[in-house]
């Protein structure tokens, strides 16, 4: 039996020359998703803050991304009946919990989650009973000084929960006052995080070919304050890891004089790839980790910006392998990496932005898209949906990690007979929209944004606009949440004057 914070799970591990193991995926699911099962090579690989292991079953030898080669006194992993299972010791060694071992029945009790817990210490050695009286049976006993949980009061007993798991009865004269506990934080691996001395103030720049870098110029010119720049120069375009790439040497160059780091933009928005053979083949992680790697010295770019919109619960623990070797290979090279993540929702909890946040420098939230095309009419990104976006990001990944993302662009909606339709478009295009049909905007405090409803003809048009007023709304709720910085989709989309809204409050 395996108990993880007071839920039971039965019949889980095993005890194999008297060491406790636990299958892999059970593992994965509920107590460290780094343990990761690679398919293509029968092998459990883990991944630290420099280092990729890699484990076969049955061996008392690992090898590490570079070739060493580590002993062990016992296997890490072994197969029974064809599932894999882990060794509770070295998951242990690497997880941030704390745990104790029972028996009658076998069992661990794990405690993962750090949180303040009211507890007592034992004067001497006592019974804990299954209830409230001395005739009662006796659960375990336990030595003076072993620190319990408490549950309630009951005249003279006070209910406990023991280090192995036990929930039971204690004599009050027995036990101390109750005290506050919260556990130690482990040290354990995580990445050595390449953050810049500033905040971050990102641009994403869309290039459609090699030929859109120069389109740079006039975009940038206006763009005070921006220290990183996003071109959208990799796409994935088959389940091999191949990339179509529009990188350019000369438009890294421009942005280094004008002291502005590029990272580039990786997306998978073609349709036509198999992304579940993709991210668990580790050939094919391999084979983009590599190219991004290689063209990064090649171009010079300064980090990689993952925007990976569709990844599925069916392989999302292959996507965050990826992650986790990607992170590696940039850490050696000085590369920052990042990714862009939606509003964190229970549809999309399979990006596990907590998971991601120990190997990605900056986790960046896309805090719009409330309402797209095929929805309902609708902000783009209202003020509440925006404040929702980042505090939930702050709660699971660290404010210092966080980076906001914002609109450059709205929608002009029209519904006709019914049939409601949409397009997007810039700022100022929106307000030309709204002064050619001759209309008014009203601001609207309760999304934070200046809005249009009017008729057109037989039709309703609707305009949630995004300028000055609106930006600042939002760069407020990202000041007030402190975090690493704003990135705008896209360039060339905003007003200049947006521009400085963002650096009085983005500093």
């Amino acid at each position: 039996m395996v108990i993880i914070d007071g839920k039971q799970y039965s019949d889980t591990g095993v005890v194999t020359d008297g060491r406790h193991y636990l299958p892999q995926e059970f593992v994965a699911d509920n107590i460290n998703a780094g343990f990761y099962y690679d398919k293509e090579s029968q092998a459990v690989l883990y991944s630290d803050s420099s280092y990729m292991y890699t484990y076969m079953s049955g061996k008392n030898v690992y090898t590490d991304d570079t070739g060493k080669t580590y002993n062990t006194d016992y296997p890490v992993v072994i197969d029974i009946n064809g599932e894999c299972f882990i060794a509770w010791e070295y998951i242990a060694e690497h997880t941030d919990c704390e745990y104790a071992y029972g028996s009658e029945p076998e069992r661990i009790n794990i405690s993962i989650e750090r949180e303040n817990k009211q507890c007592v210490t034992v004067k001497k050695k006592s019974a804990v009973r299954y209830r409230g009286g001395i005739k009662s049976p006796v659960l375990e006993y336990v030595q003076k000084g072993d620190r319990l949980v408490y549950e309630d009061d009951l005249d003279d007993w006070i209910k406990v929960t023991t280090a192995t798991g036990y929930t039971g009865y204690i004599k009050k004269t027995e036990a101390s006052d109750t005290f506050e506990y919260i556990r130690e934080e482990k040290n354990y691996e995580t990445h050595n995080y390449n953050m810049k001395d500033d905040k971050v103030t990102l641009a994403w720049f869309q290039v459609s070919g090699v030929a859109g870098n120069s389109g740079i110029d006039n975009n940038i010119a206006t763009a005070s304050g921006v220290n990183v720049l996003a071109p959208t120069w990799y796409s994935v375009t088959d389940s091999s890891g191949s990339m179509s790439c529009y990188a350019s040497a000369g438009l890294v160059n421009k942005m280094h004089q004008r002291g502005t780091d590029v990272w580039a933009l990786v997306s998978d928005f073609d349709t036509n790839v198999d992304f579940a053979a993709l991210y668990s083949s580790k050939k094919a992680r391999t084979n983009m980790v590599n190219t991004l790697i290689n063209d990064a010295e090649k171009y010079g770019f300064d980090g990689i910006n993952l925007d990976f919109e569709n990844i599925k619960s069916a392989y999302a623990k292959d996507y965050l392998q990826f992650v986790r070797e990607l992170s590696i290979a940039c850490e050696r090279k000085g590369l920052v990496l990042s990714t862009d993540n939606y509003k964190p929702e229970a549809y999309n909890r399979c990006y596990n932005l907590k998971e991601q946040s120990r190997f990605v420098d900056y986790v960046i939230v896309m805090a719009y898209d409330e309402h797209y095309a095929g929805t309902d009419a609708g902000s783009v990104a209202s003020l509440p949906f925006v404040k929702e976006a980042v505090e939930a990001t702050v709660q699971l990944v660290g404010k210092e990690h966080v980076i906001a993302g914002i609109p450059f662009y709205t929608r002009i909606w029209t519904t006709t007979d019914g049939n409601t339709t949409s397009r997007a478009v810039g700022m100022q295009a929106a307000v030309d929209q709204l002064n050619s049909d001759g209309q008014v905007a009203l601001w609207n405090d309760d999304c934070g944004q200046y809005v249009a409803s009017y008729t057109v003809g037989n039709s309703t048009r609707q305009i949630w606009f995004e300028e000055e007023k609106s930006i600042e709304a939002k760069m407020q709720i990202i000041q007030e949440n402190n975090v690493a910085g704003v990135a705008g989709w896209k360039l060339g989309l905003e007003k200049s004057s947006v521009w400085s809204v963002i650096s009085k409050y983005n500093k």
